[in-house]
C-alpha cells in the first residue's frame, strides 16, 4: 500500500474532483526530503572539514590541494555512466547504498582522525568515494521527486529542495569548523550518524521509485548516448544547457573575485565568512520565493528577468570597497540564482522522460561542472592579470552575452508560447 498523492472528494455534477494532498502530509516526500536534507547535511559538514584536517594534521598545503582535486575528480569521470545506471538501477536501493557506504567512509576518517595516525591517500580516497556517491545520490533524489510528487506540486517541491540546499550551505560550514575545532573527529561521526538517519528515513518511503524503461537495457555507452541525444534533439534545452554552463562559469569567476576585493580591502577570512553568509540568506529566501514564482512564470521569464539583474549587480561587485555593500549586493544575486535553479529543474523535470531522468540530467550536470571547472582557471588567471576591475567589467560582457542569447533567440521565445 502506498501513501496516496491525490484524494478524491466527492462527485460533483456526475465527475471526480481531485484533491492535491498538501505536501507536508505526503510521507514519501516528507520521508525522501528530510532522509535526503541530513544526509546531505552531514555530508556538507565533512566536505568542509577534509581540507582542515589535512592542512593542520600535516601543514602541507599541496596534500591539502590533492584532497580538493580528488573530491572534485568525480564531477568529470562519473556524471555521464551515474546518470546511465540511476536509470537501470532501483533509486530506493541507489540512495540505501550510497548513505550506507558513505557511513562507512566518514566512520574510517573518524576512527583515523582520532587515533591521530591521519594517512593523506586515505582520505583522499574517502573524498574521491564521497564525491562519486554524491554524485549518484543527487541523480538518483532528482529523479525520485516526481515519482512521489504529482506535476501540479513539483514547484512548491523543488523549491523546498533548494530551500533545504541554501539552509543546509549556510550552516554546514560554520558547524564544520566549530566541531573541528573542539575535536578533529567529530565532524567525520557526526556525518556517519547523519548517514545512519538518512538510511532510516528512506527504508520507510513505500512508493516504488524504479523508471518505467520501455525498452531493455543497453550497453552503458550506448545508454549514455541515448542520454546525451535526446538533449541535443531539443534545440531550446541545447541552448539552456548552454546558458546554465555559462552562468555557472560567471559564478566560479564571480566568486573568486569576491574573495579578491575582500581581502584587497582590509578583509579577514572572518568577514569573508560573514559576506558568504549574508549572501546565503539570499539563496535561501529566493529559494522560498521560488515555490510561486516557477508556478506562474516561464523558463524564459525567469532566465531574461534574471540574466538582467545580474547585468546590474554583477559588474558592481568588483568596484565595491564596503564589506556591507558587497553583502547586501551578493545577496540580490543569489535570490535571483535560487529563482533560475528552483525553475529550470521544474522544467526539466516536466520535459524529460521518467525512463531517461538520470541520464539527460547527468549529461547537464557533466557540462555545468565542466564549466565550474574552468571558471577557477578562466578567474584565476584574469584576477592576476586584469585586475579586479577589468575582471568585473569581463564578467558584465559574459552576462551581457549571455541576456542577449536567452533573450533575442527564436528558439528560445519560441519555447514560451507552448
Amino acid at each position: 500500500m502506498t501513501d496516496p498523492i491525490t484524494r478524491d472528494t466527492p462527485e460533483t455534477d456526475g465527475a471526480a474532483a481531485p484533491d492535491l494532498v498538501p505536501l507536508r502530509r505526503n510521507m514519501d516526500f516528507v520521508r525522501l526530503w528530510v532522509g535526503a536534507g541530513i544526509s546531505r547535511f552531514g555530508t556538507t559538514v565533512s566536505v568542509v572539514a577534509y581540507p582542515m584536517l589535512v592542512l593542520w594534521q600535516t601543514g602541507s598545503a599541496a596534500a591539502t590541494g590533492y584532497v580538493g582535486f580528488a573530491g572534485a575528480l568525480p564531477n568529470l569521470l562519473v556524471q555521464l555512466p551515474a546518470g546511465a545506471l540511476v536509470d537501470r538501477w532501483d533509486r530506493r536501493k541507489v540512495l540505501l547504498w550510497c548513505d550506507v557506504m558513505r557511513l562507512l567512509a566518514f566512520t574510517t576518517v573518524a576512527l583515523a582522525a582520532h587515533a591521530g595516525r591521519v594517512w593523506v591517500p586515505l582520505v583522499m580516497a574517502a573524498a574521491f568515494v564521497e564525491g562519486t556517491l554524491g554524485i549518484f545520490y543527487q541523480r538518483a533524489e532528482q529523479a525520485a521527486v516526481r515519482k512521489v510528487v504529482p506535476d501540479e506540486q513539483l514547484p512548491a517541491a523543488l523549491s523546498q529542495n533548494q530551500a533545504r540546499g541554501a539552509a543546509i550551505g549556510l550552516l554546514g560550514q560554520p558547524l564544520s569548523g566549530l566541531m573541528f575545532t573542539l575535536v578533529r573527529w567529530l565532524p567525520f561521526a557526526f556525518t556517519a550518524v547523519a548517514n545512519l538517519i538518512g538510511v532510516l528515513c528512506l527504508i520507510l518511503i513505500r512508493r516504488d521509485l524504479r523508471a518505467v524503461r520501455t525498452e531493455a537495457p543497453k550497453r552503458l555507452h550506448v545508454d549514455i548516448k541515448d542520454g546525451i541525444a535526446w538533449l541535443w534533439r531539443r534545440r531550446f534545452l541545447r541552448i539552456m544547457t548552454g546558458v546554465f554552463a555559462g552562468s555557472n562559469l560567471v559564478f566560479q569567476v564571480l566568486g573568486l573575485t569576491l574573495m579578491v576585493v575582500v581581502k584587497e580591502n582590509g578583509g579577514t577570512p572572518a568577514v569573508l565568512g560573514l559576506v558568504s553568509a549574508v549572501a546565503g540568506v539570499g539563496a535561501l529566501l529566493g529559494a522560498v520565493a521560488a515555490g510561486w514564482w516557477s508556478a506562474r512564470f516561464s523558463l524564459y521569464t525567469t532566465a531574461v528577468l534574471g540574466h538582467l539583474v545580474w547585468l546590474l549587480l554583477m559588474p558592481v561587485l568588483a568596484l565595491l570597497s564596503s564589506p556591507v555593500a558587497i553583502a547586501l549586493v551578493a545577496t540580490g544575486i543569489m535570490f535571483v540564482a535560487s529563482l533560475f535553479n528552483v525553475t529550470g529543474n521544474v522544467y526539466m523535470a516536466r520535459t524529460i522522460p521518467d525512463e531517461l531522468q538520470g541520464r539527460v540530467m547527468g549529461t547537464s550536470a557533466f557540462l555545468t561542472s565542466g564549466a565550474n571547472a574552468l571558471g577557477s582557471l578562466v578567474g584565476g588567471y584574469a584576477l592576476a592579470h586584469l585586475g579586479t576591475s577589468w575582471t568585473g567589467a569581463a564578467i558584465g560582457a559574459l552576462v551581457l552575452f549571455l541576456t542577449v542569447v536567452v533573450a533575442f533567440s527564436p528558439t528560445v521565445r519560441a519555447e514560451t508560447r507552448r
